[in-house]
C-alpha cells in the first residue's frame, strides 16, 4: 500500500457519518467532544448509551492509544476504535477485549465502507459521577430542580453532582445524561459553563 493510498482520518470520519446518520433511533454524533483533560474524536450520543469513536488512520501511530482507553473509558458505556485496514491486526492485539473495532475501507463504488470486525462490550468501569461531569452547570441544575434534589442554589458542580448522586437511581441519571447531551446547544459552548 502507498503512502498516497492510506485511509485518512477525513474518510474516515465521513464513513461514521454515513453510517450513523439518518437512524430512525434518536441520536447525534458529536467530533472532538471534551471528556475531563481529552478529547474523543467522535461521540455518538442515543437516548440510552454514550458510545466513544477514536480514530486511527491509517497513518497515525498507537503511541497514545494506551492513555486514551483509560480516557474513553472514564465516561463512556461503550468505547470503539475505528481504523483503517492498515491498523486492523494492530487494533485486535492492542484494545481490551471489551472494546470494539470498526475497519472503513473503499468499497467498489467509491464510498468508504463502515464494518464492524468486533462489537463493543459495555465498559467495565462503574462511571455514573464522571457521566455526569460531561453536562454544563445549567443542566446539573435543572436536572436538581427537575427533580427537586435541594431548596438551595448549589454553585460548585462537585456539590452539584453529589446532591444527584444521592437523589436519584443509576438508571434514572444514564437516562438524564444521555438527554441532556442529545438536547444540548453546542453553538453556545464556553467554558465558564463547563
Amino acid at each position: 500500500m502507498s503512502e498516497d493510498d492510506r485511509l485518512n482520518d477525513k474518510d474516515i470520519r465521513r464513513a461514521i457519518f454515513q453510517c450513523f446518520s439518518g437512524n430512525s433511533e434518536a441520536q447525534r454524533i458529536i467530533e472532538e467532544f471534551p471528556m475531563g483533560d481529552s478529547r474523543a474524536d467522535m461521540l455518538l450520543i442515543t437516548r440510552t448509551k454514550l458510545i466513544g469513536m477514536e480514530i486511527k488512520s491509517d497513518r497515525d501511530t498507537f503511541v497514545r492509544l494506551g492513555r486514551q482507553v483509560k480516557d474513553y473509558e472514564r465516561f463512556f458505556d461503550y468505547n470503539y476504535l475505528v481504523v483503517g485496514t492498515y491498523h486492523v491486526e494492530e487494533a485486535m492485539r492492542t484494545v481490551p477485549k471489551h472494546w470494539g473495532i470498526y475497519e472503513v475501507y473503499e468499497g467498489e463504488n467509491g464510498r468508504y465502507v463502515l464494518e464492524c470486525v468486533r462489537e463493543a462490550g459495555l465498559s467495565l468501569k462503574e462511571n455514573l459521577e464522571e457521566k455526569l461531569y460531561l453536562l454544563w452547570r445549567n443542566e446539573l441544575m435543572d436536572i436538581i430542580r427537575d427533580y427537586r434534589l435541594s431548596a438551595h442554589r448549589l454553585y460548585r458542580k462537585d456539590k452539584m453532582i453529589a446532591k444527584i448522586m444521592r437523589g436519584l437511581s443509576g438508571a434514572v441519571i444514564q437516562g438524564l445524561v444521555c438527554d441532556a447531551l442529545l438536547r444540548r446547544d453546542y453553538s453556545k459552548y464556553k467554558e465558564a459553563d463547563r
